[in-house]
């Protein structure tokens, strides 16, 4: 028993597979709520189950589908690390109680585009860990022998597949199997303990905009994950920063060994999560291209000035050197 774990570039809605697997987290969100409206359009209704119970459907008629797979949640401020490894293994344990014939499972990185804060590689391990927890049950499809996270955007899609190199063990071609449920044949990064509130971050604020994924995918991130420590970017419009989620935020911020700042852009949200850290005492170093103004008194701040993107996670990392 098992299946390959692969990786595409690429929008899951034009993607072929045997079954989409999406979740309900309280309400629609992203490709969960384009499908929803598919369905509707076709069905007049929409699927909601309720936390830890699904509803497998048949494709829209316009989809590259055979099943629609959608495992009920807790709403998206409850759905971190713990959660979703839960939805991981419920979403094979779903398929496996309804002996559906799937050879090829399509699903995407799930919380990473919603604003709550929570690290994007940690949040992909869970659903894997919860994959393997379903395989270590015997509580999957024999037939299935490949899932594929379809992601859009190129940067999430590469940092996923260097990730997913180094937990799933070499010679295995990324699968998941009875071969290797052994604590002995997965890589350290791939069993170690879930995070929890209490594990060590860093916060970075910056603009949400295809223009800074540069920065941060090349130069931030990099550089903080070479420490061993989580890297927590809100990656979602400014205006979906309200309730629970805008407190989950500000206890991010608080609890944060360091905030990683970009001031590029002007953007007034960054300037608050600033001044936020500033006032609760959490440790800032800002990021200015050389070519723009700093927009307040960043006299005693440390500041990186920078003009290129290598340079720029060069400099971030001789700054970590001093602060973790």
């Amino acid at each position: 028993m098992g299946f390959e774990i692969t990786i595409e570039h690429g929008d899951a809605l034009d993607f072929k597979a045997d079954v989409l697997m999406l979740k309900y987290a309280k309400s629609f969100y992203g490709l969960d709520a384009i499908v929803q409206k598919k369905l509707r359009a076709e069905r007049g209704k929409v699927y909601e189950p309720e936390p830890d119970t699904y509803a497998l459907v048949p494709s829209p008629q316009n989809m590259p589908y055979q099943w629609i797979l959608i495992v009920g949640t807790g709403s998206l401020h409850q759905l971190k690390y713990p959660a979703l490894r839960d939805l991981g293994r419920n979403m094979l344990e779903a398929l496996y109680r309804e002996s559906v014939d799937v050879h090829s499972a399509a699903t995407t990185f799930h919380n990473v585009n919603s604003g709550v804060p929570i690290d994007e590689v940690e949040a992909f391990r869970s659903i894997l860990l919860g994959f393997a927890d379903a395989v270590g049950a015997a509580t999957v499809p024999p037939s299935l022998k490949r899932i594929t996270f379809v992601e859009q955007d190129e940067h999430r899609a590469n940092l996923m597949r260097e990730a997913l190199e180094k937990f799933l063990p070499p010679g295995t071609a990324r699968a998941l199997s009875t071969m290797t449920q052994s604590h002995s044949s997965f890589d350290d990064t791939f069993i170690k303990p879930l995070a929890t509130e209490e594990t060590p971050h860093v916060f970075v604020a910056m603009p949400f905009a295809d223009d800074f994924d540069d920065q941060y995918y090349l130069a931030i991130r990099p550089a903080i994950t070479e420490h061993k420590i989580l890297c927590i970017r809100l990656d979602q419009a400014e205006s979906a920063f309200t309730g629970d989620i805008m407190e989950q935020v500000k206890e991010r911020i608080r609890t944060a060994k360091l905030v990683v700042a970009v001031l590029d852009g002007n953007n007034p949200n960054v300037y608050l999560e600033v001044g936020y850290a500033w006032g609760v005492g959490t440790p800032t170093v800002l990021i200015l291209h050389e070519n723009e103004t700093p927009p307040f008194d960043v006299q005693g701040a440390r500041l990186i000035k920078y003009n290129k993107i290598y340079r720029l996670k060069e400099q971030i990392a001789q700054e970590l050197k001093l602060l973790l």
